[in-house]
């Protein structure tokens, strides 16, 4: 018999205005911080979540622009184990190892985000095409919490296999040709937390 798994995806956007959603308490804020404690994870194992711009980028475009909703609500996306988050916004590829930056605060400087097992992997998938070309200019070298990036055309795969495994795949096509250049098998922040990480410890 074939098991049915279910996944919530939630899109948190901050596009409109920075007044209206890049602020706590405002109709956005209120509505995930009801949203998340809601989330019945043996119903709904995985927890995915959509946004427009990445909270964790190492290209020079865009840097940093996602900065004022990270704060608010990557302690969220910890708390909850989050499992995934793909971001657009930066025309080209990135996916980030399992890192949070919530220690951080203006008053004790800690900004260098760590890994955390609990944190969610970050992929900007904002590599579909498009009339401006691609993000090309990288931060060098390449961040410790940036497993894997490359300024290139492509589209990727999230398969569910059950409520602890899914495998990912993202597909460079800018050559006419469909090749898998980078893949992870993710395992469940909630029901199969273990490191999978795809750098040296």
């Amino acid at each position: 018999m074939e098991e049915k798994h279910r996944w919530r995806l939630l899109f948190v956007d901050g596009v409109v205005t920075a007044q209206m959603f890049d602020g706590k308490y405002t109709p956005q804020y209120k509505w995930l911080e009801q949203e998340l404690p809601k989330v019945n994870r043996s119903e709904t194992p995985w927890l995915i979540v959509l946004m427009h711009a990445p909270w964790y980028n190492s290209y020079n475009y865009h840097y940093m622009e996602g900065e004022t909703m990270r704060v608010m609500y990557e302690p969220w996306f910890v708390k909850y184990k989050v499992d995934v988050v793909f971001a657009g916004h930066v025309h080209a590829y990135e996916r980030s190892e399992r890192v949070s930056n919530v220690a951080y605060n203006i008053v004790n400087g800690i900004c260098t985000p760590v890994k955390d097992q609990s944190a969610p992997v970050y992929i900007t998938i904002g590599d579909g095409g498009n009339l401006e070309g691609l993000a090309t200019n990288m931060t060098e070298p390449q961040p410790e919490y940036s497993a894997f990036r490359e300024a290139s055309f492509g589209h990727a795969i999230f398969d569910i296999k059950n409520r602890t495994h899914a495998y990912y795949s993202w597909h460079r096509n800018q050559d006419g040709y469909a090749v898998e250049a980078d893949s992870l098998w993710f395992f469940n922040r909630y029901w199969h937390q273990i490191d999978d990480s795809t750098t040296a410890q």
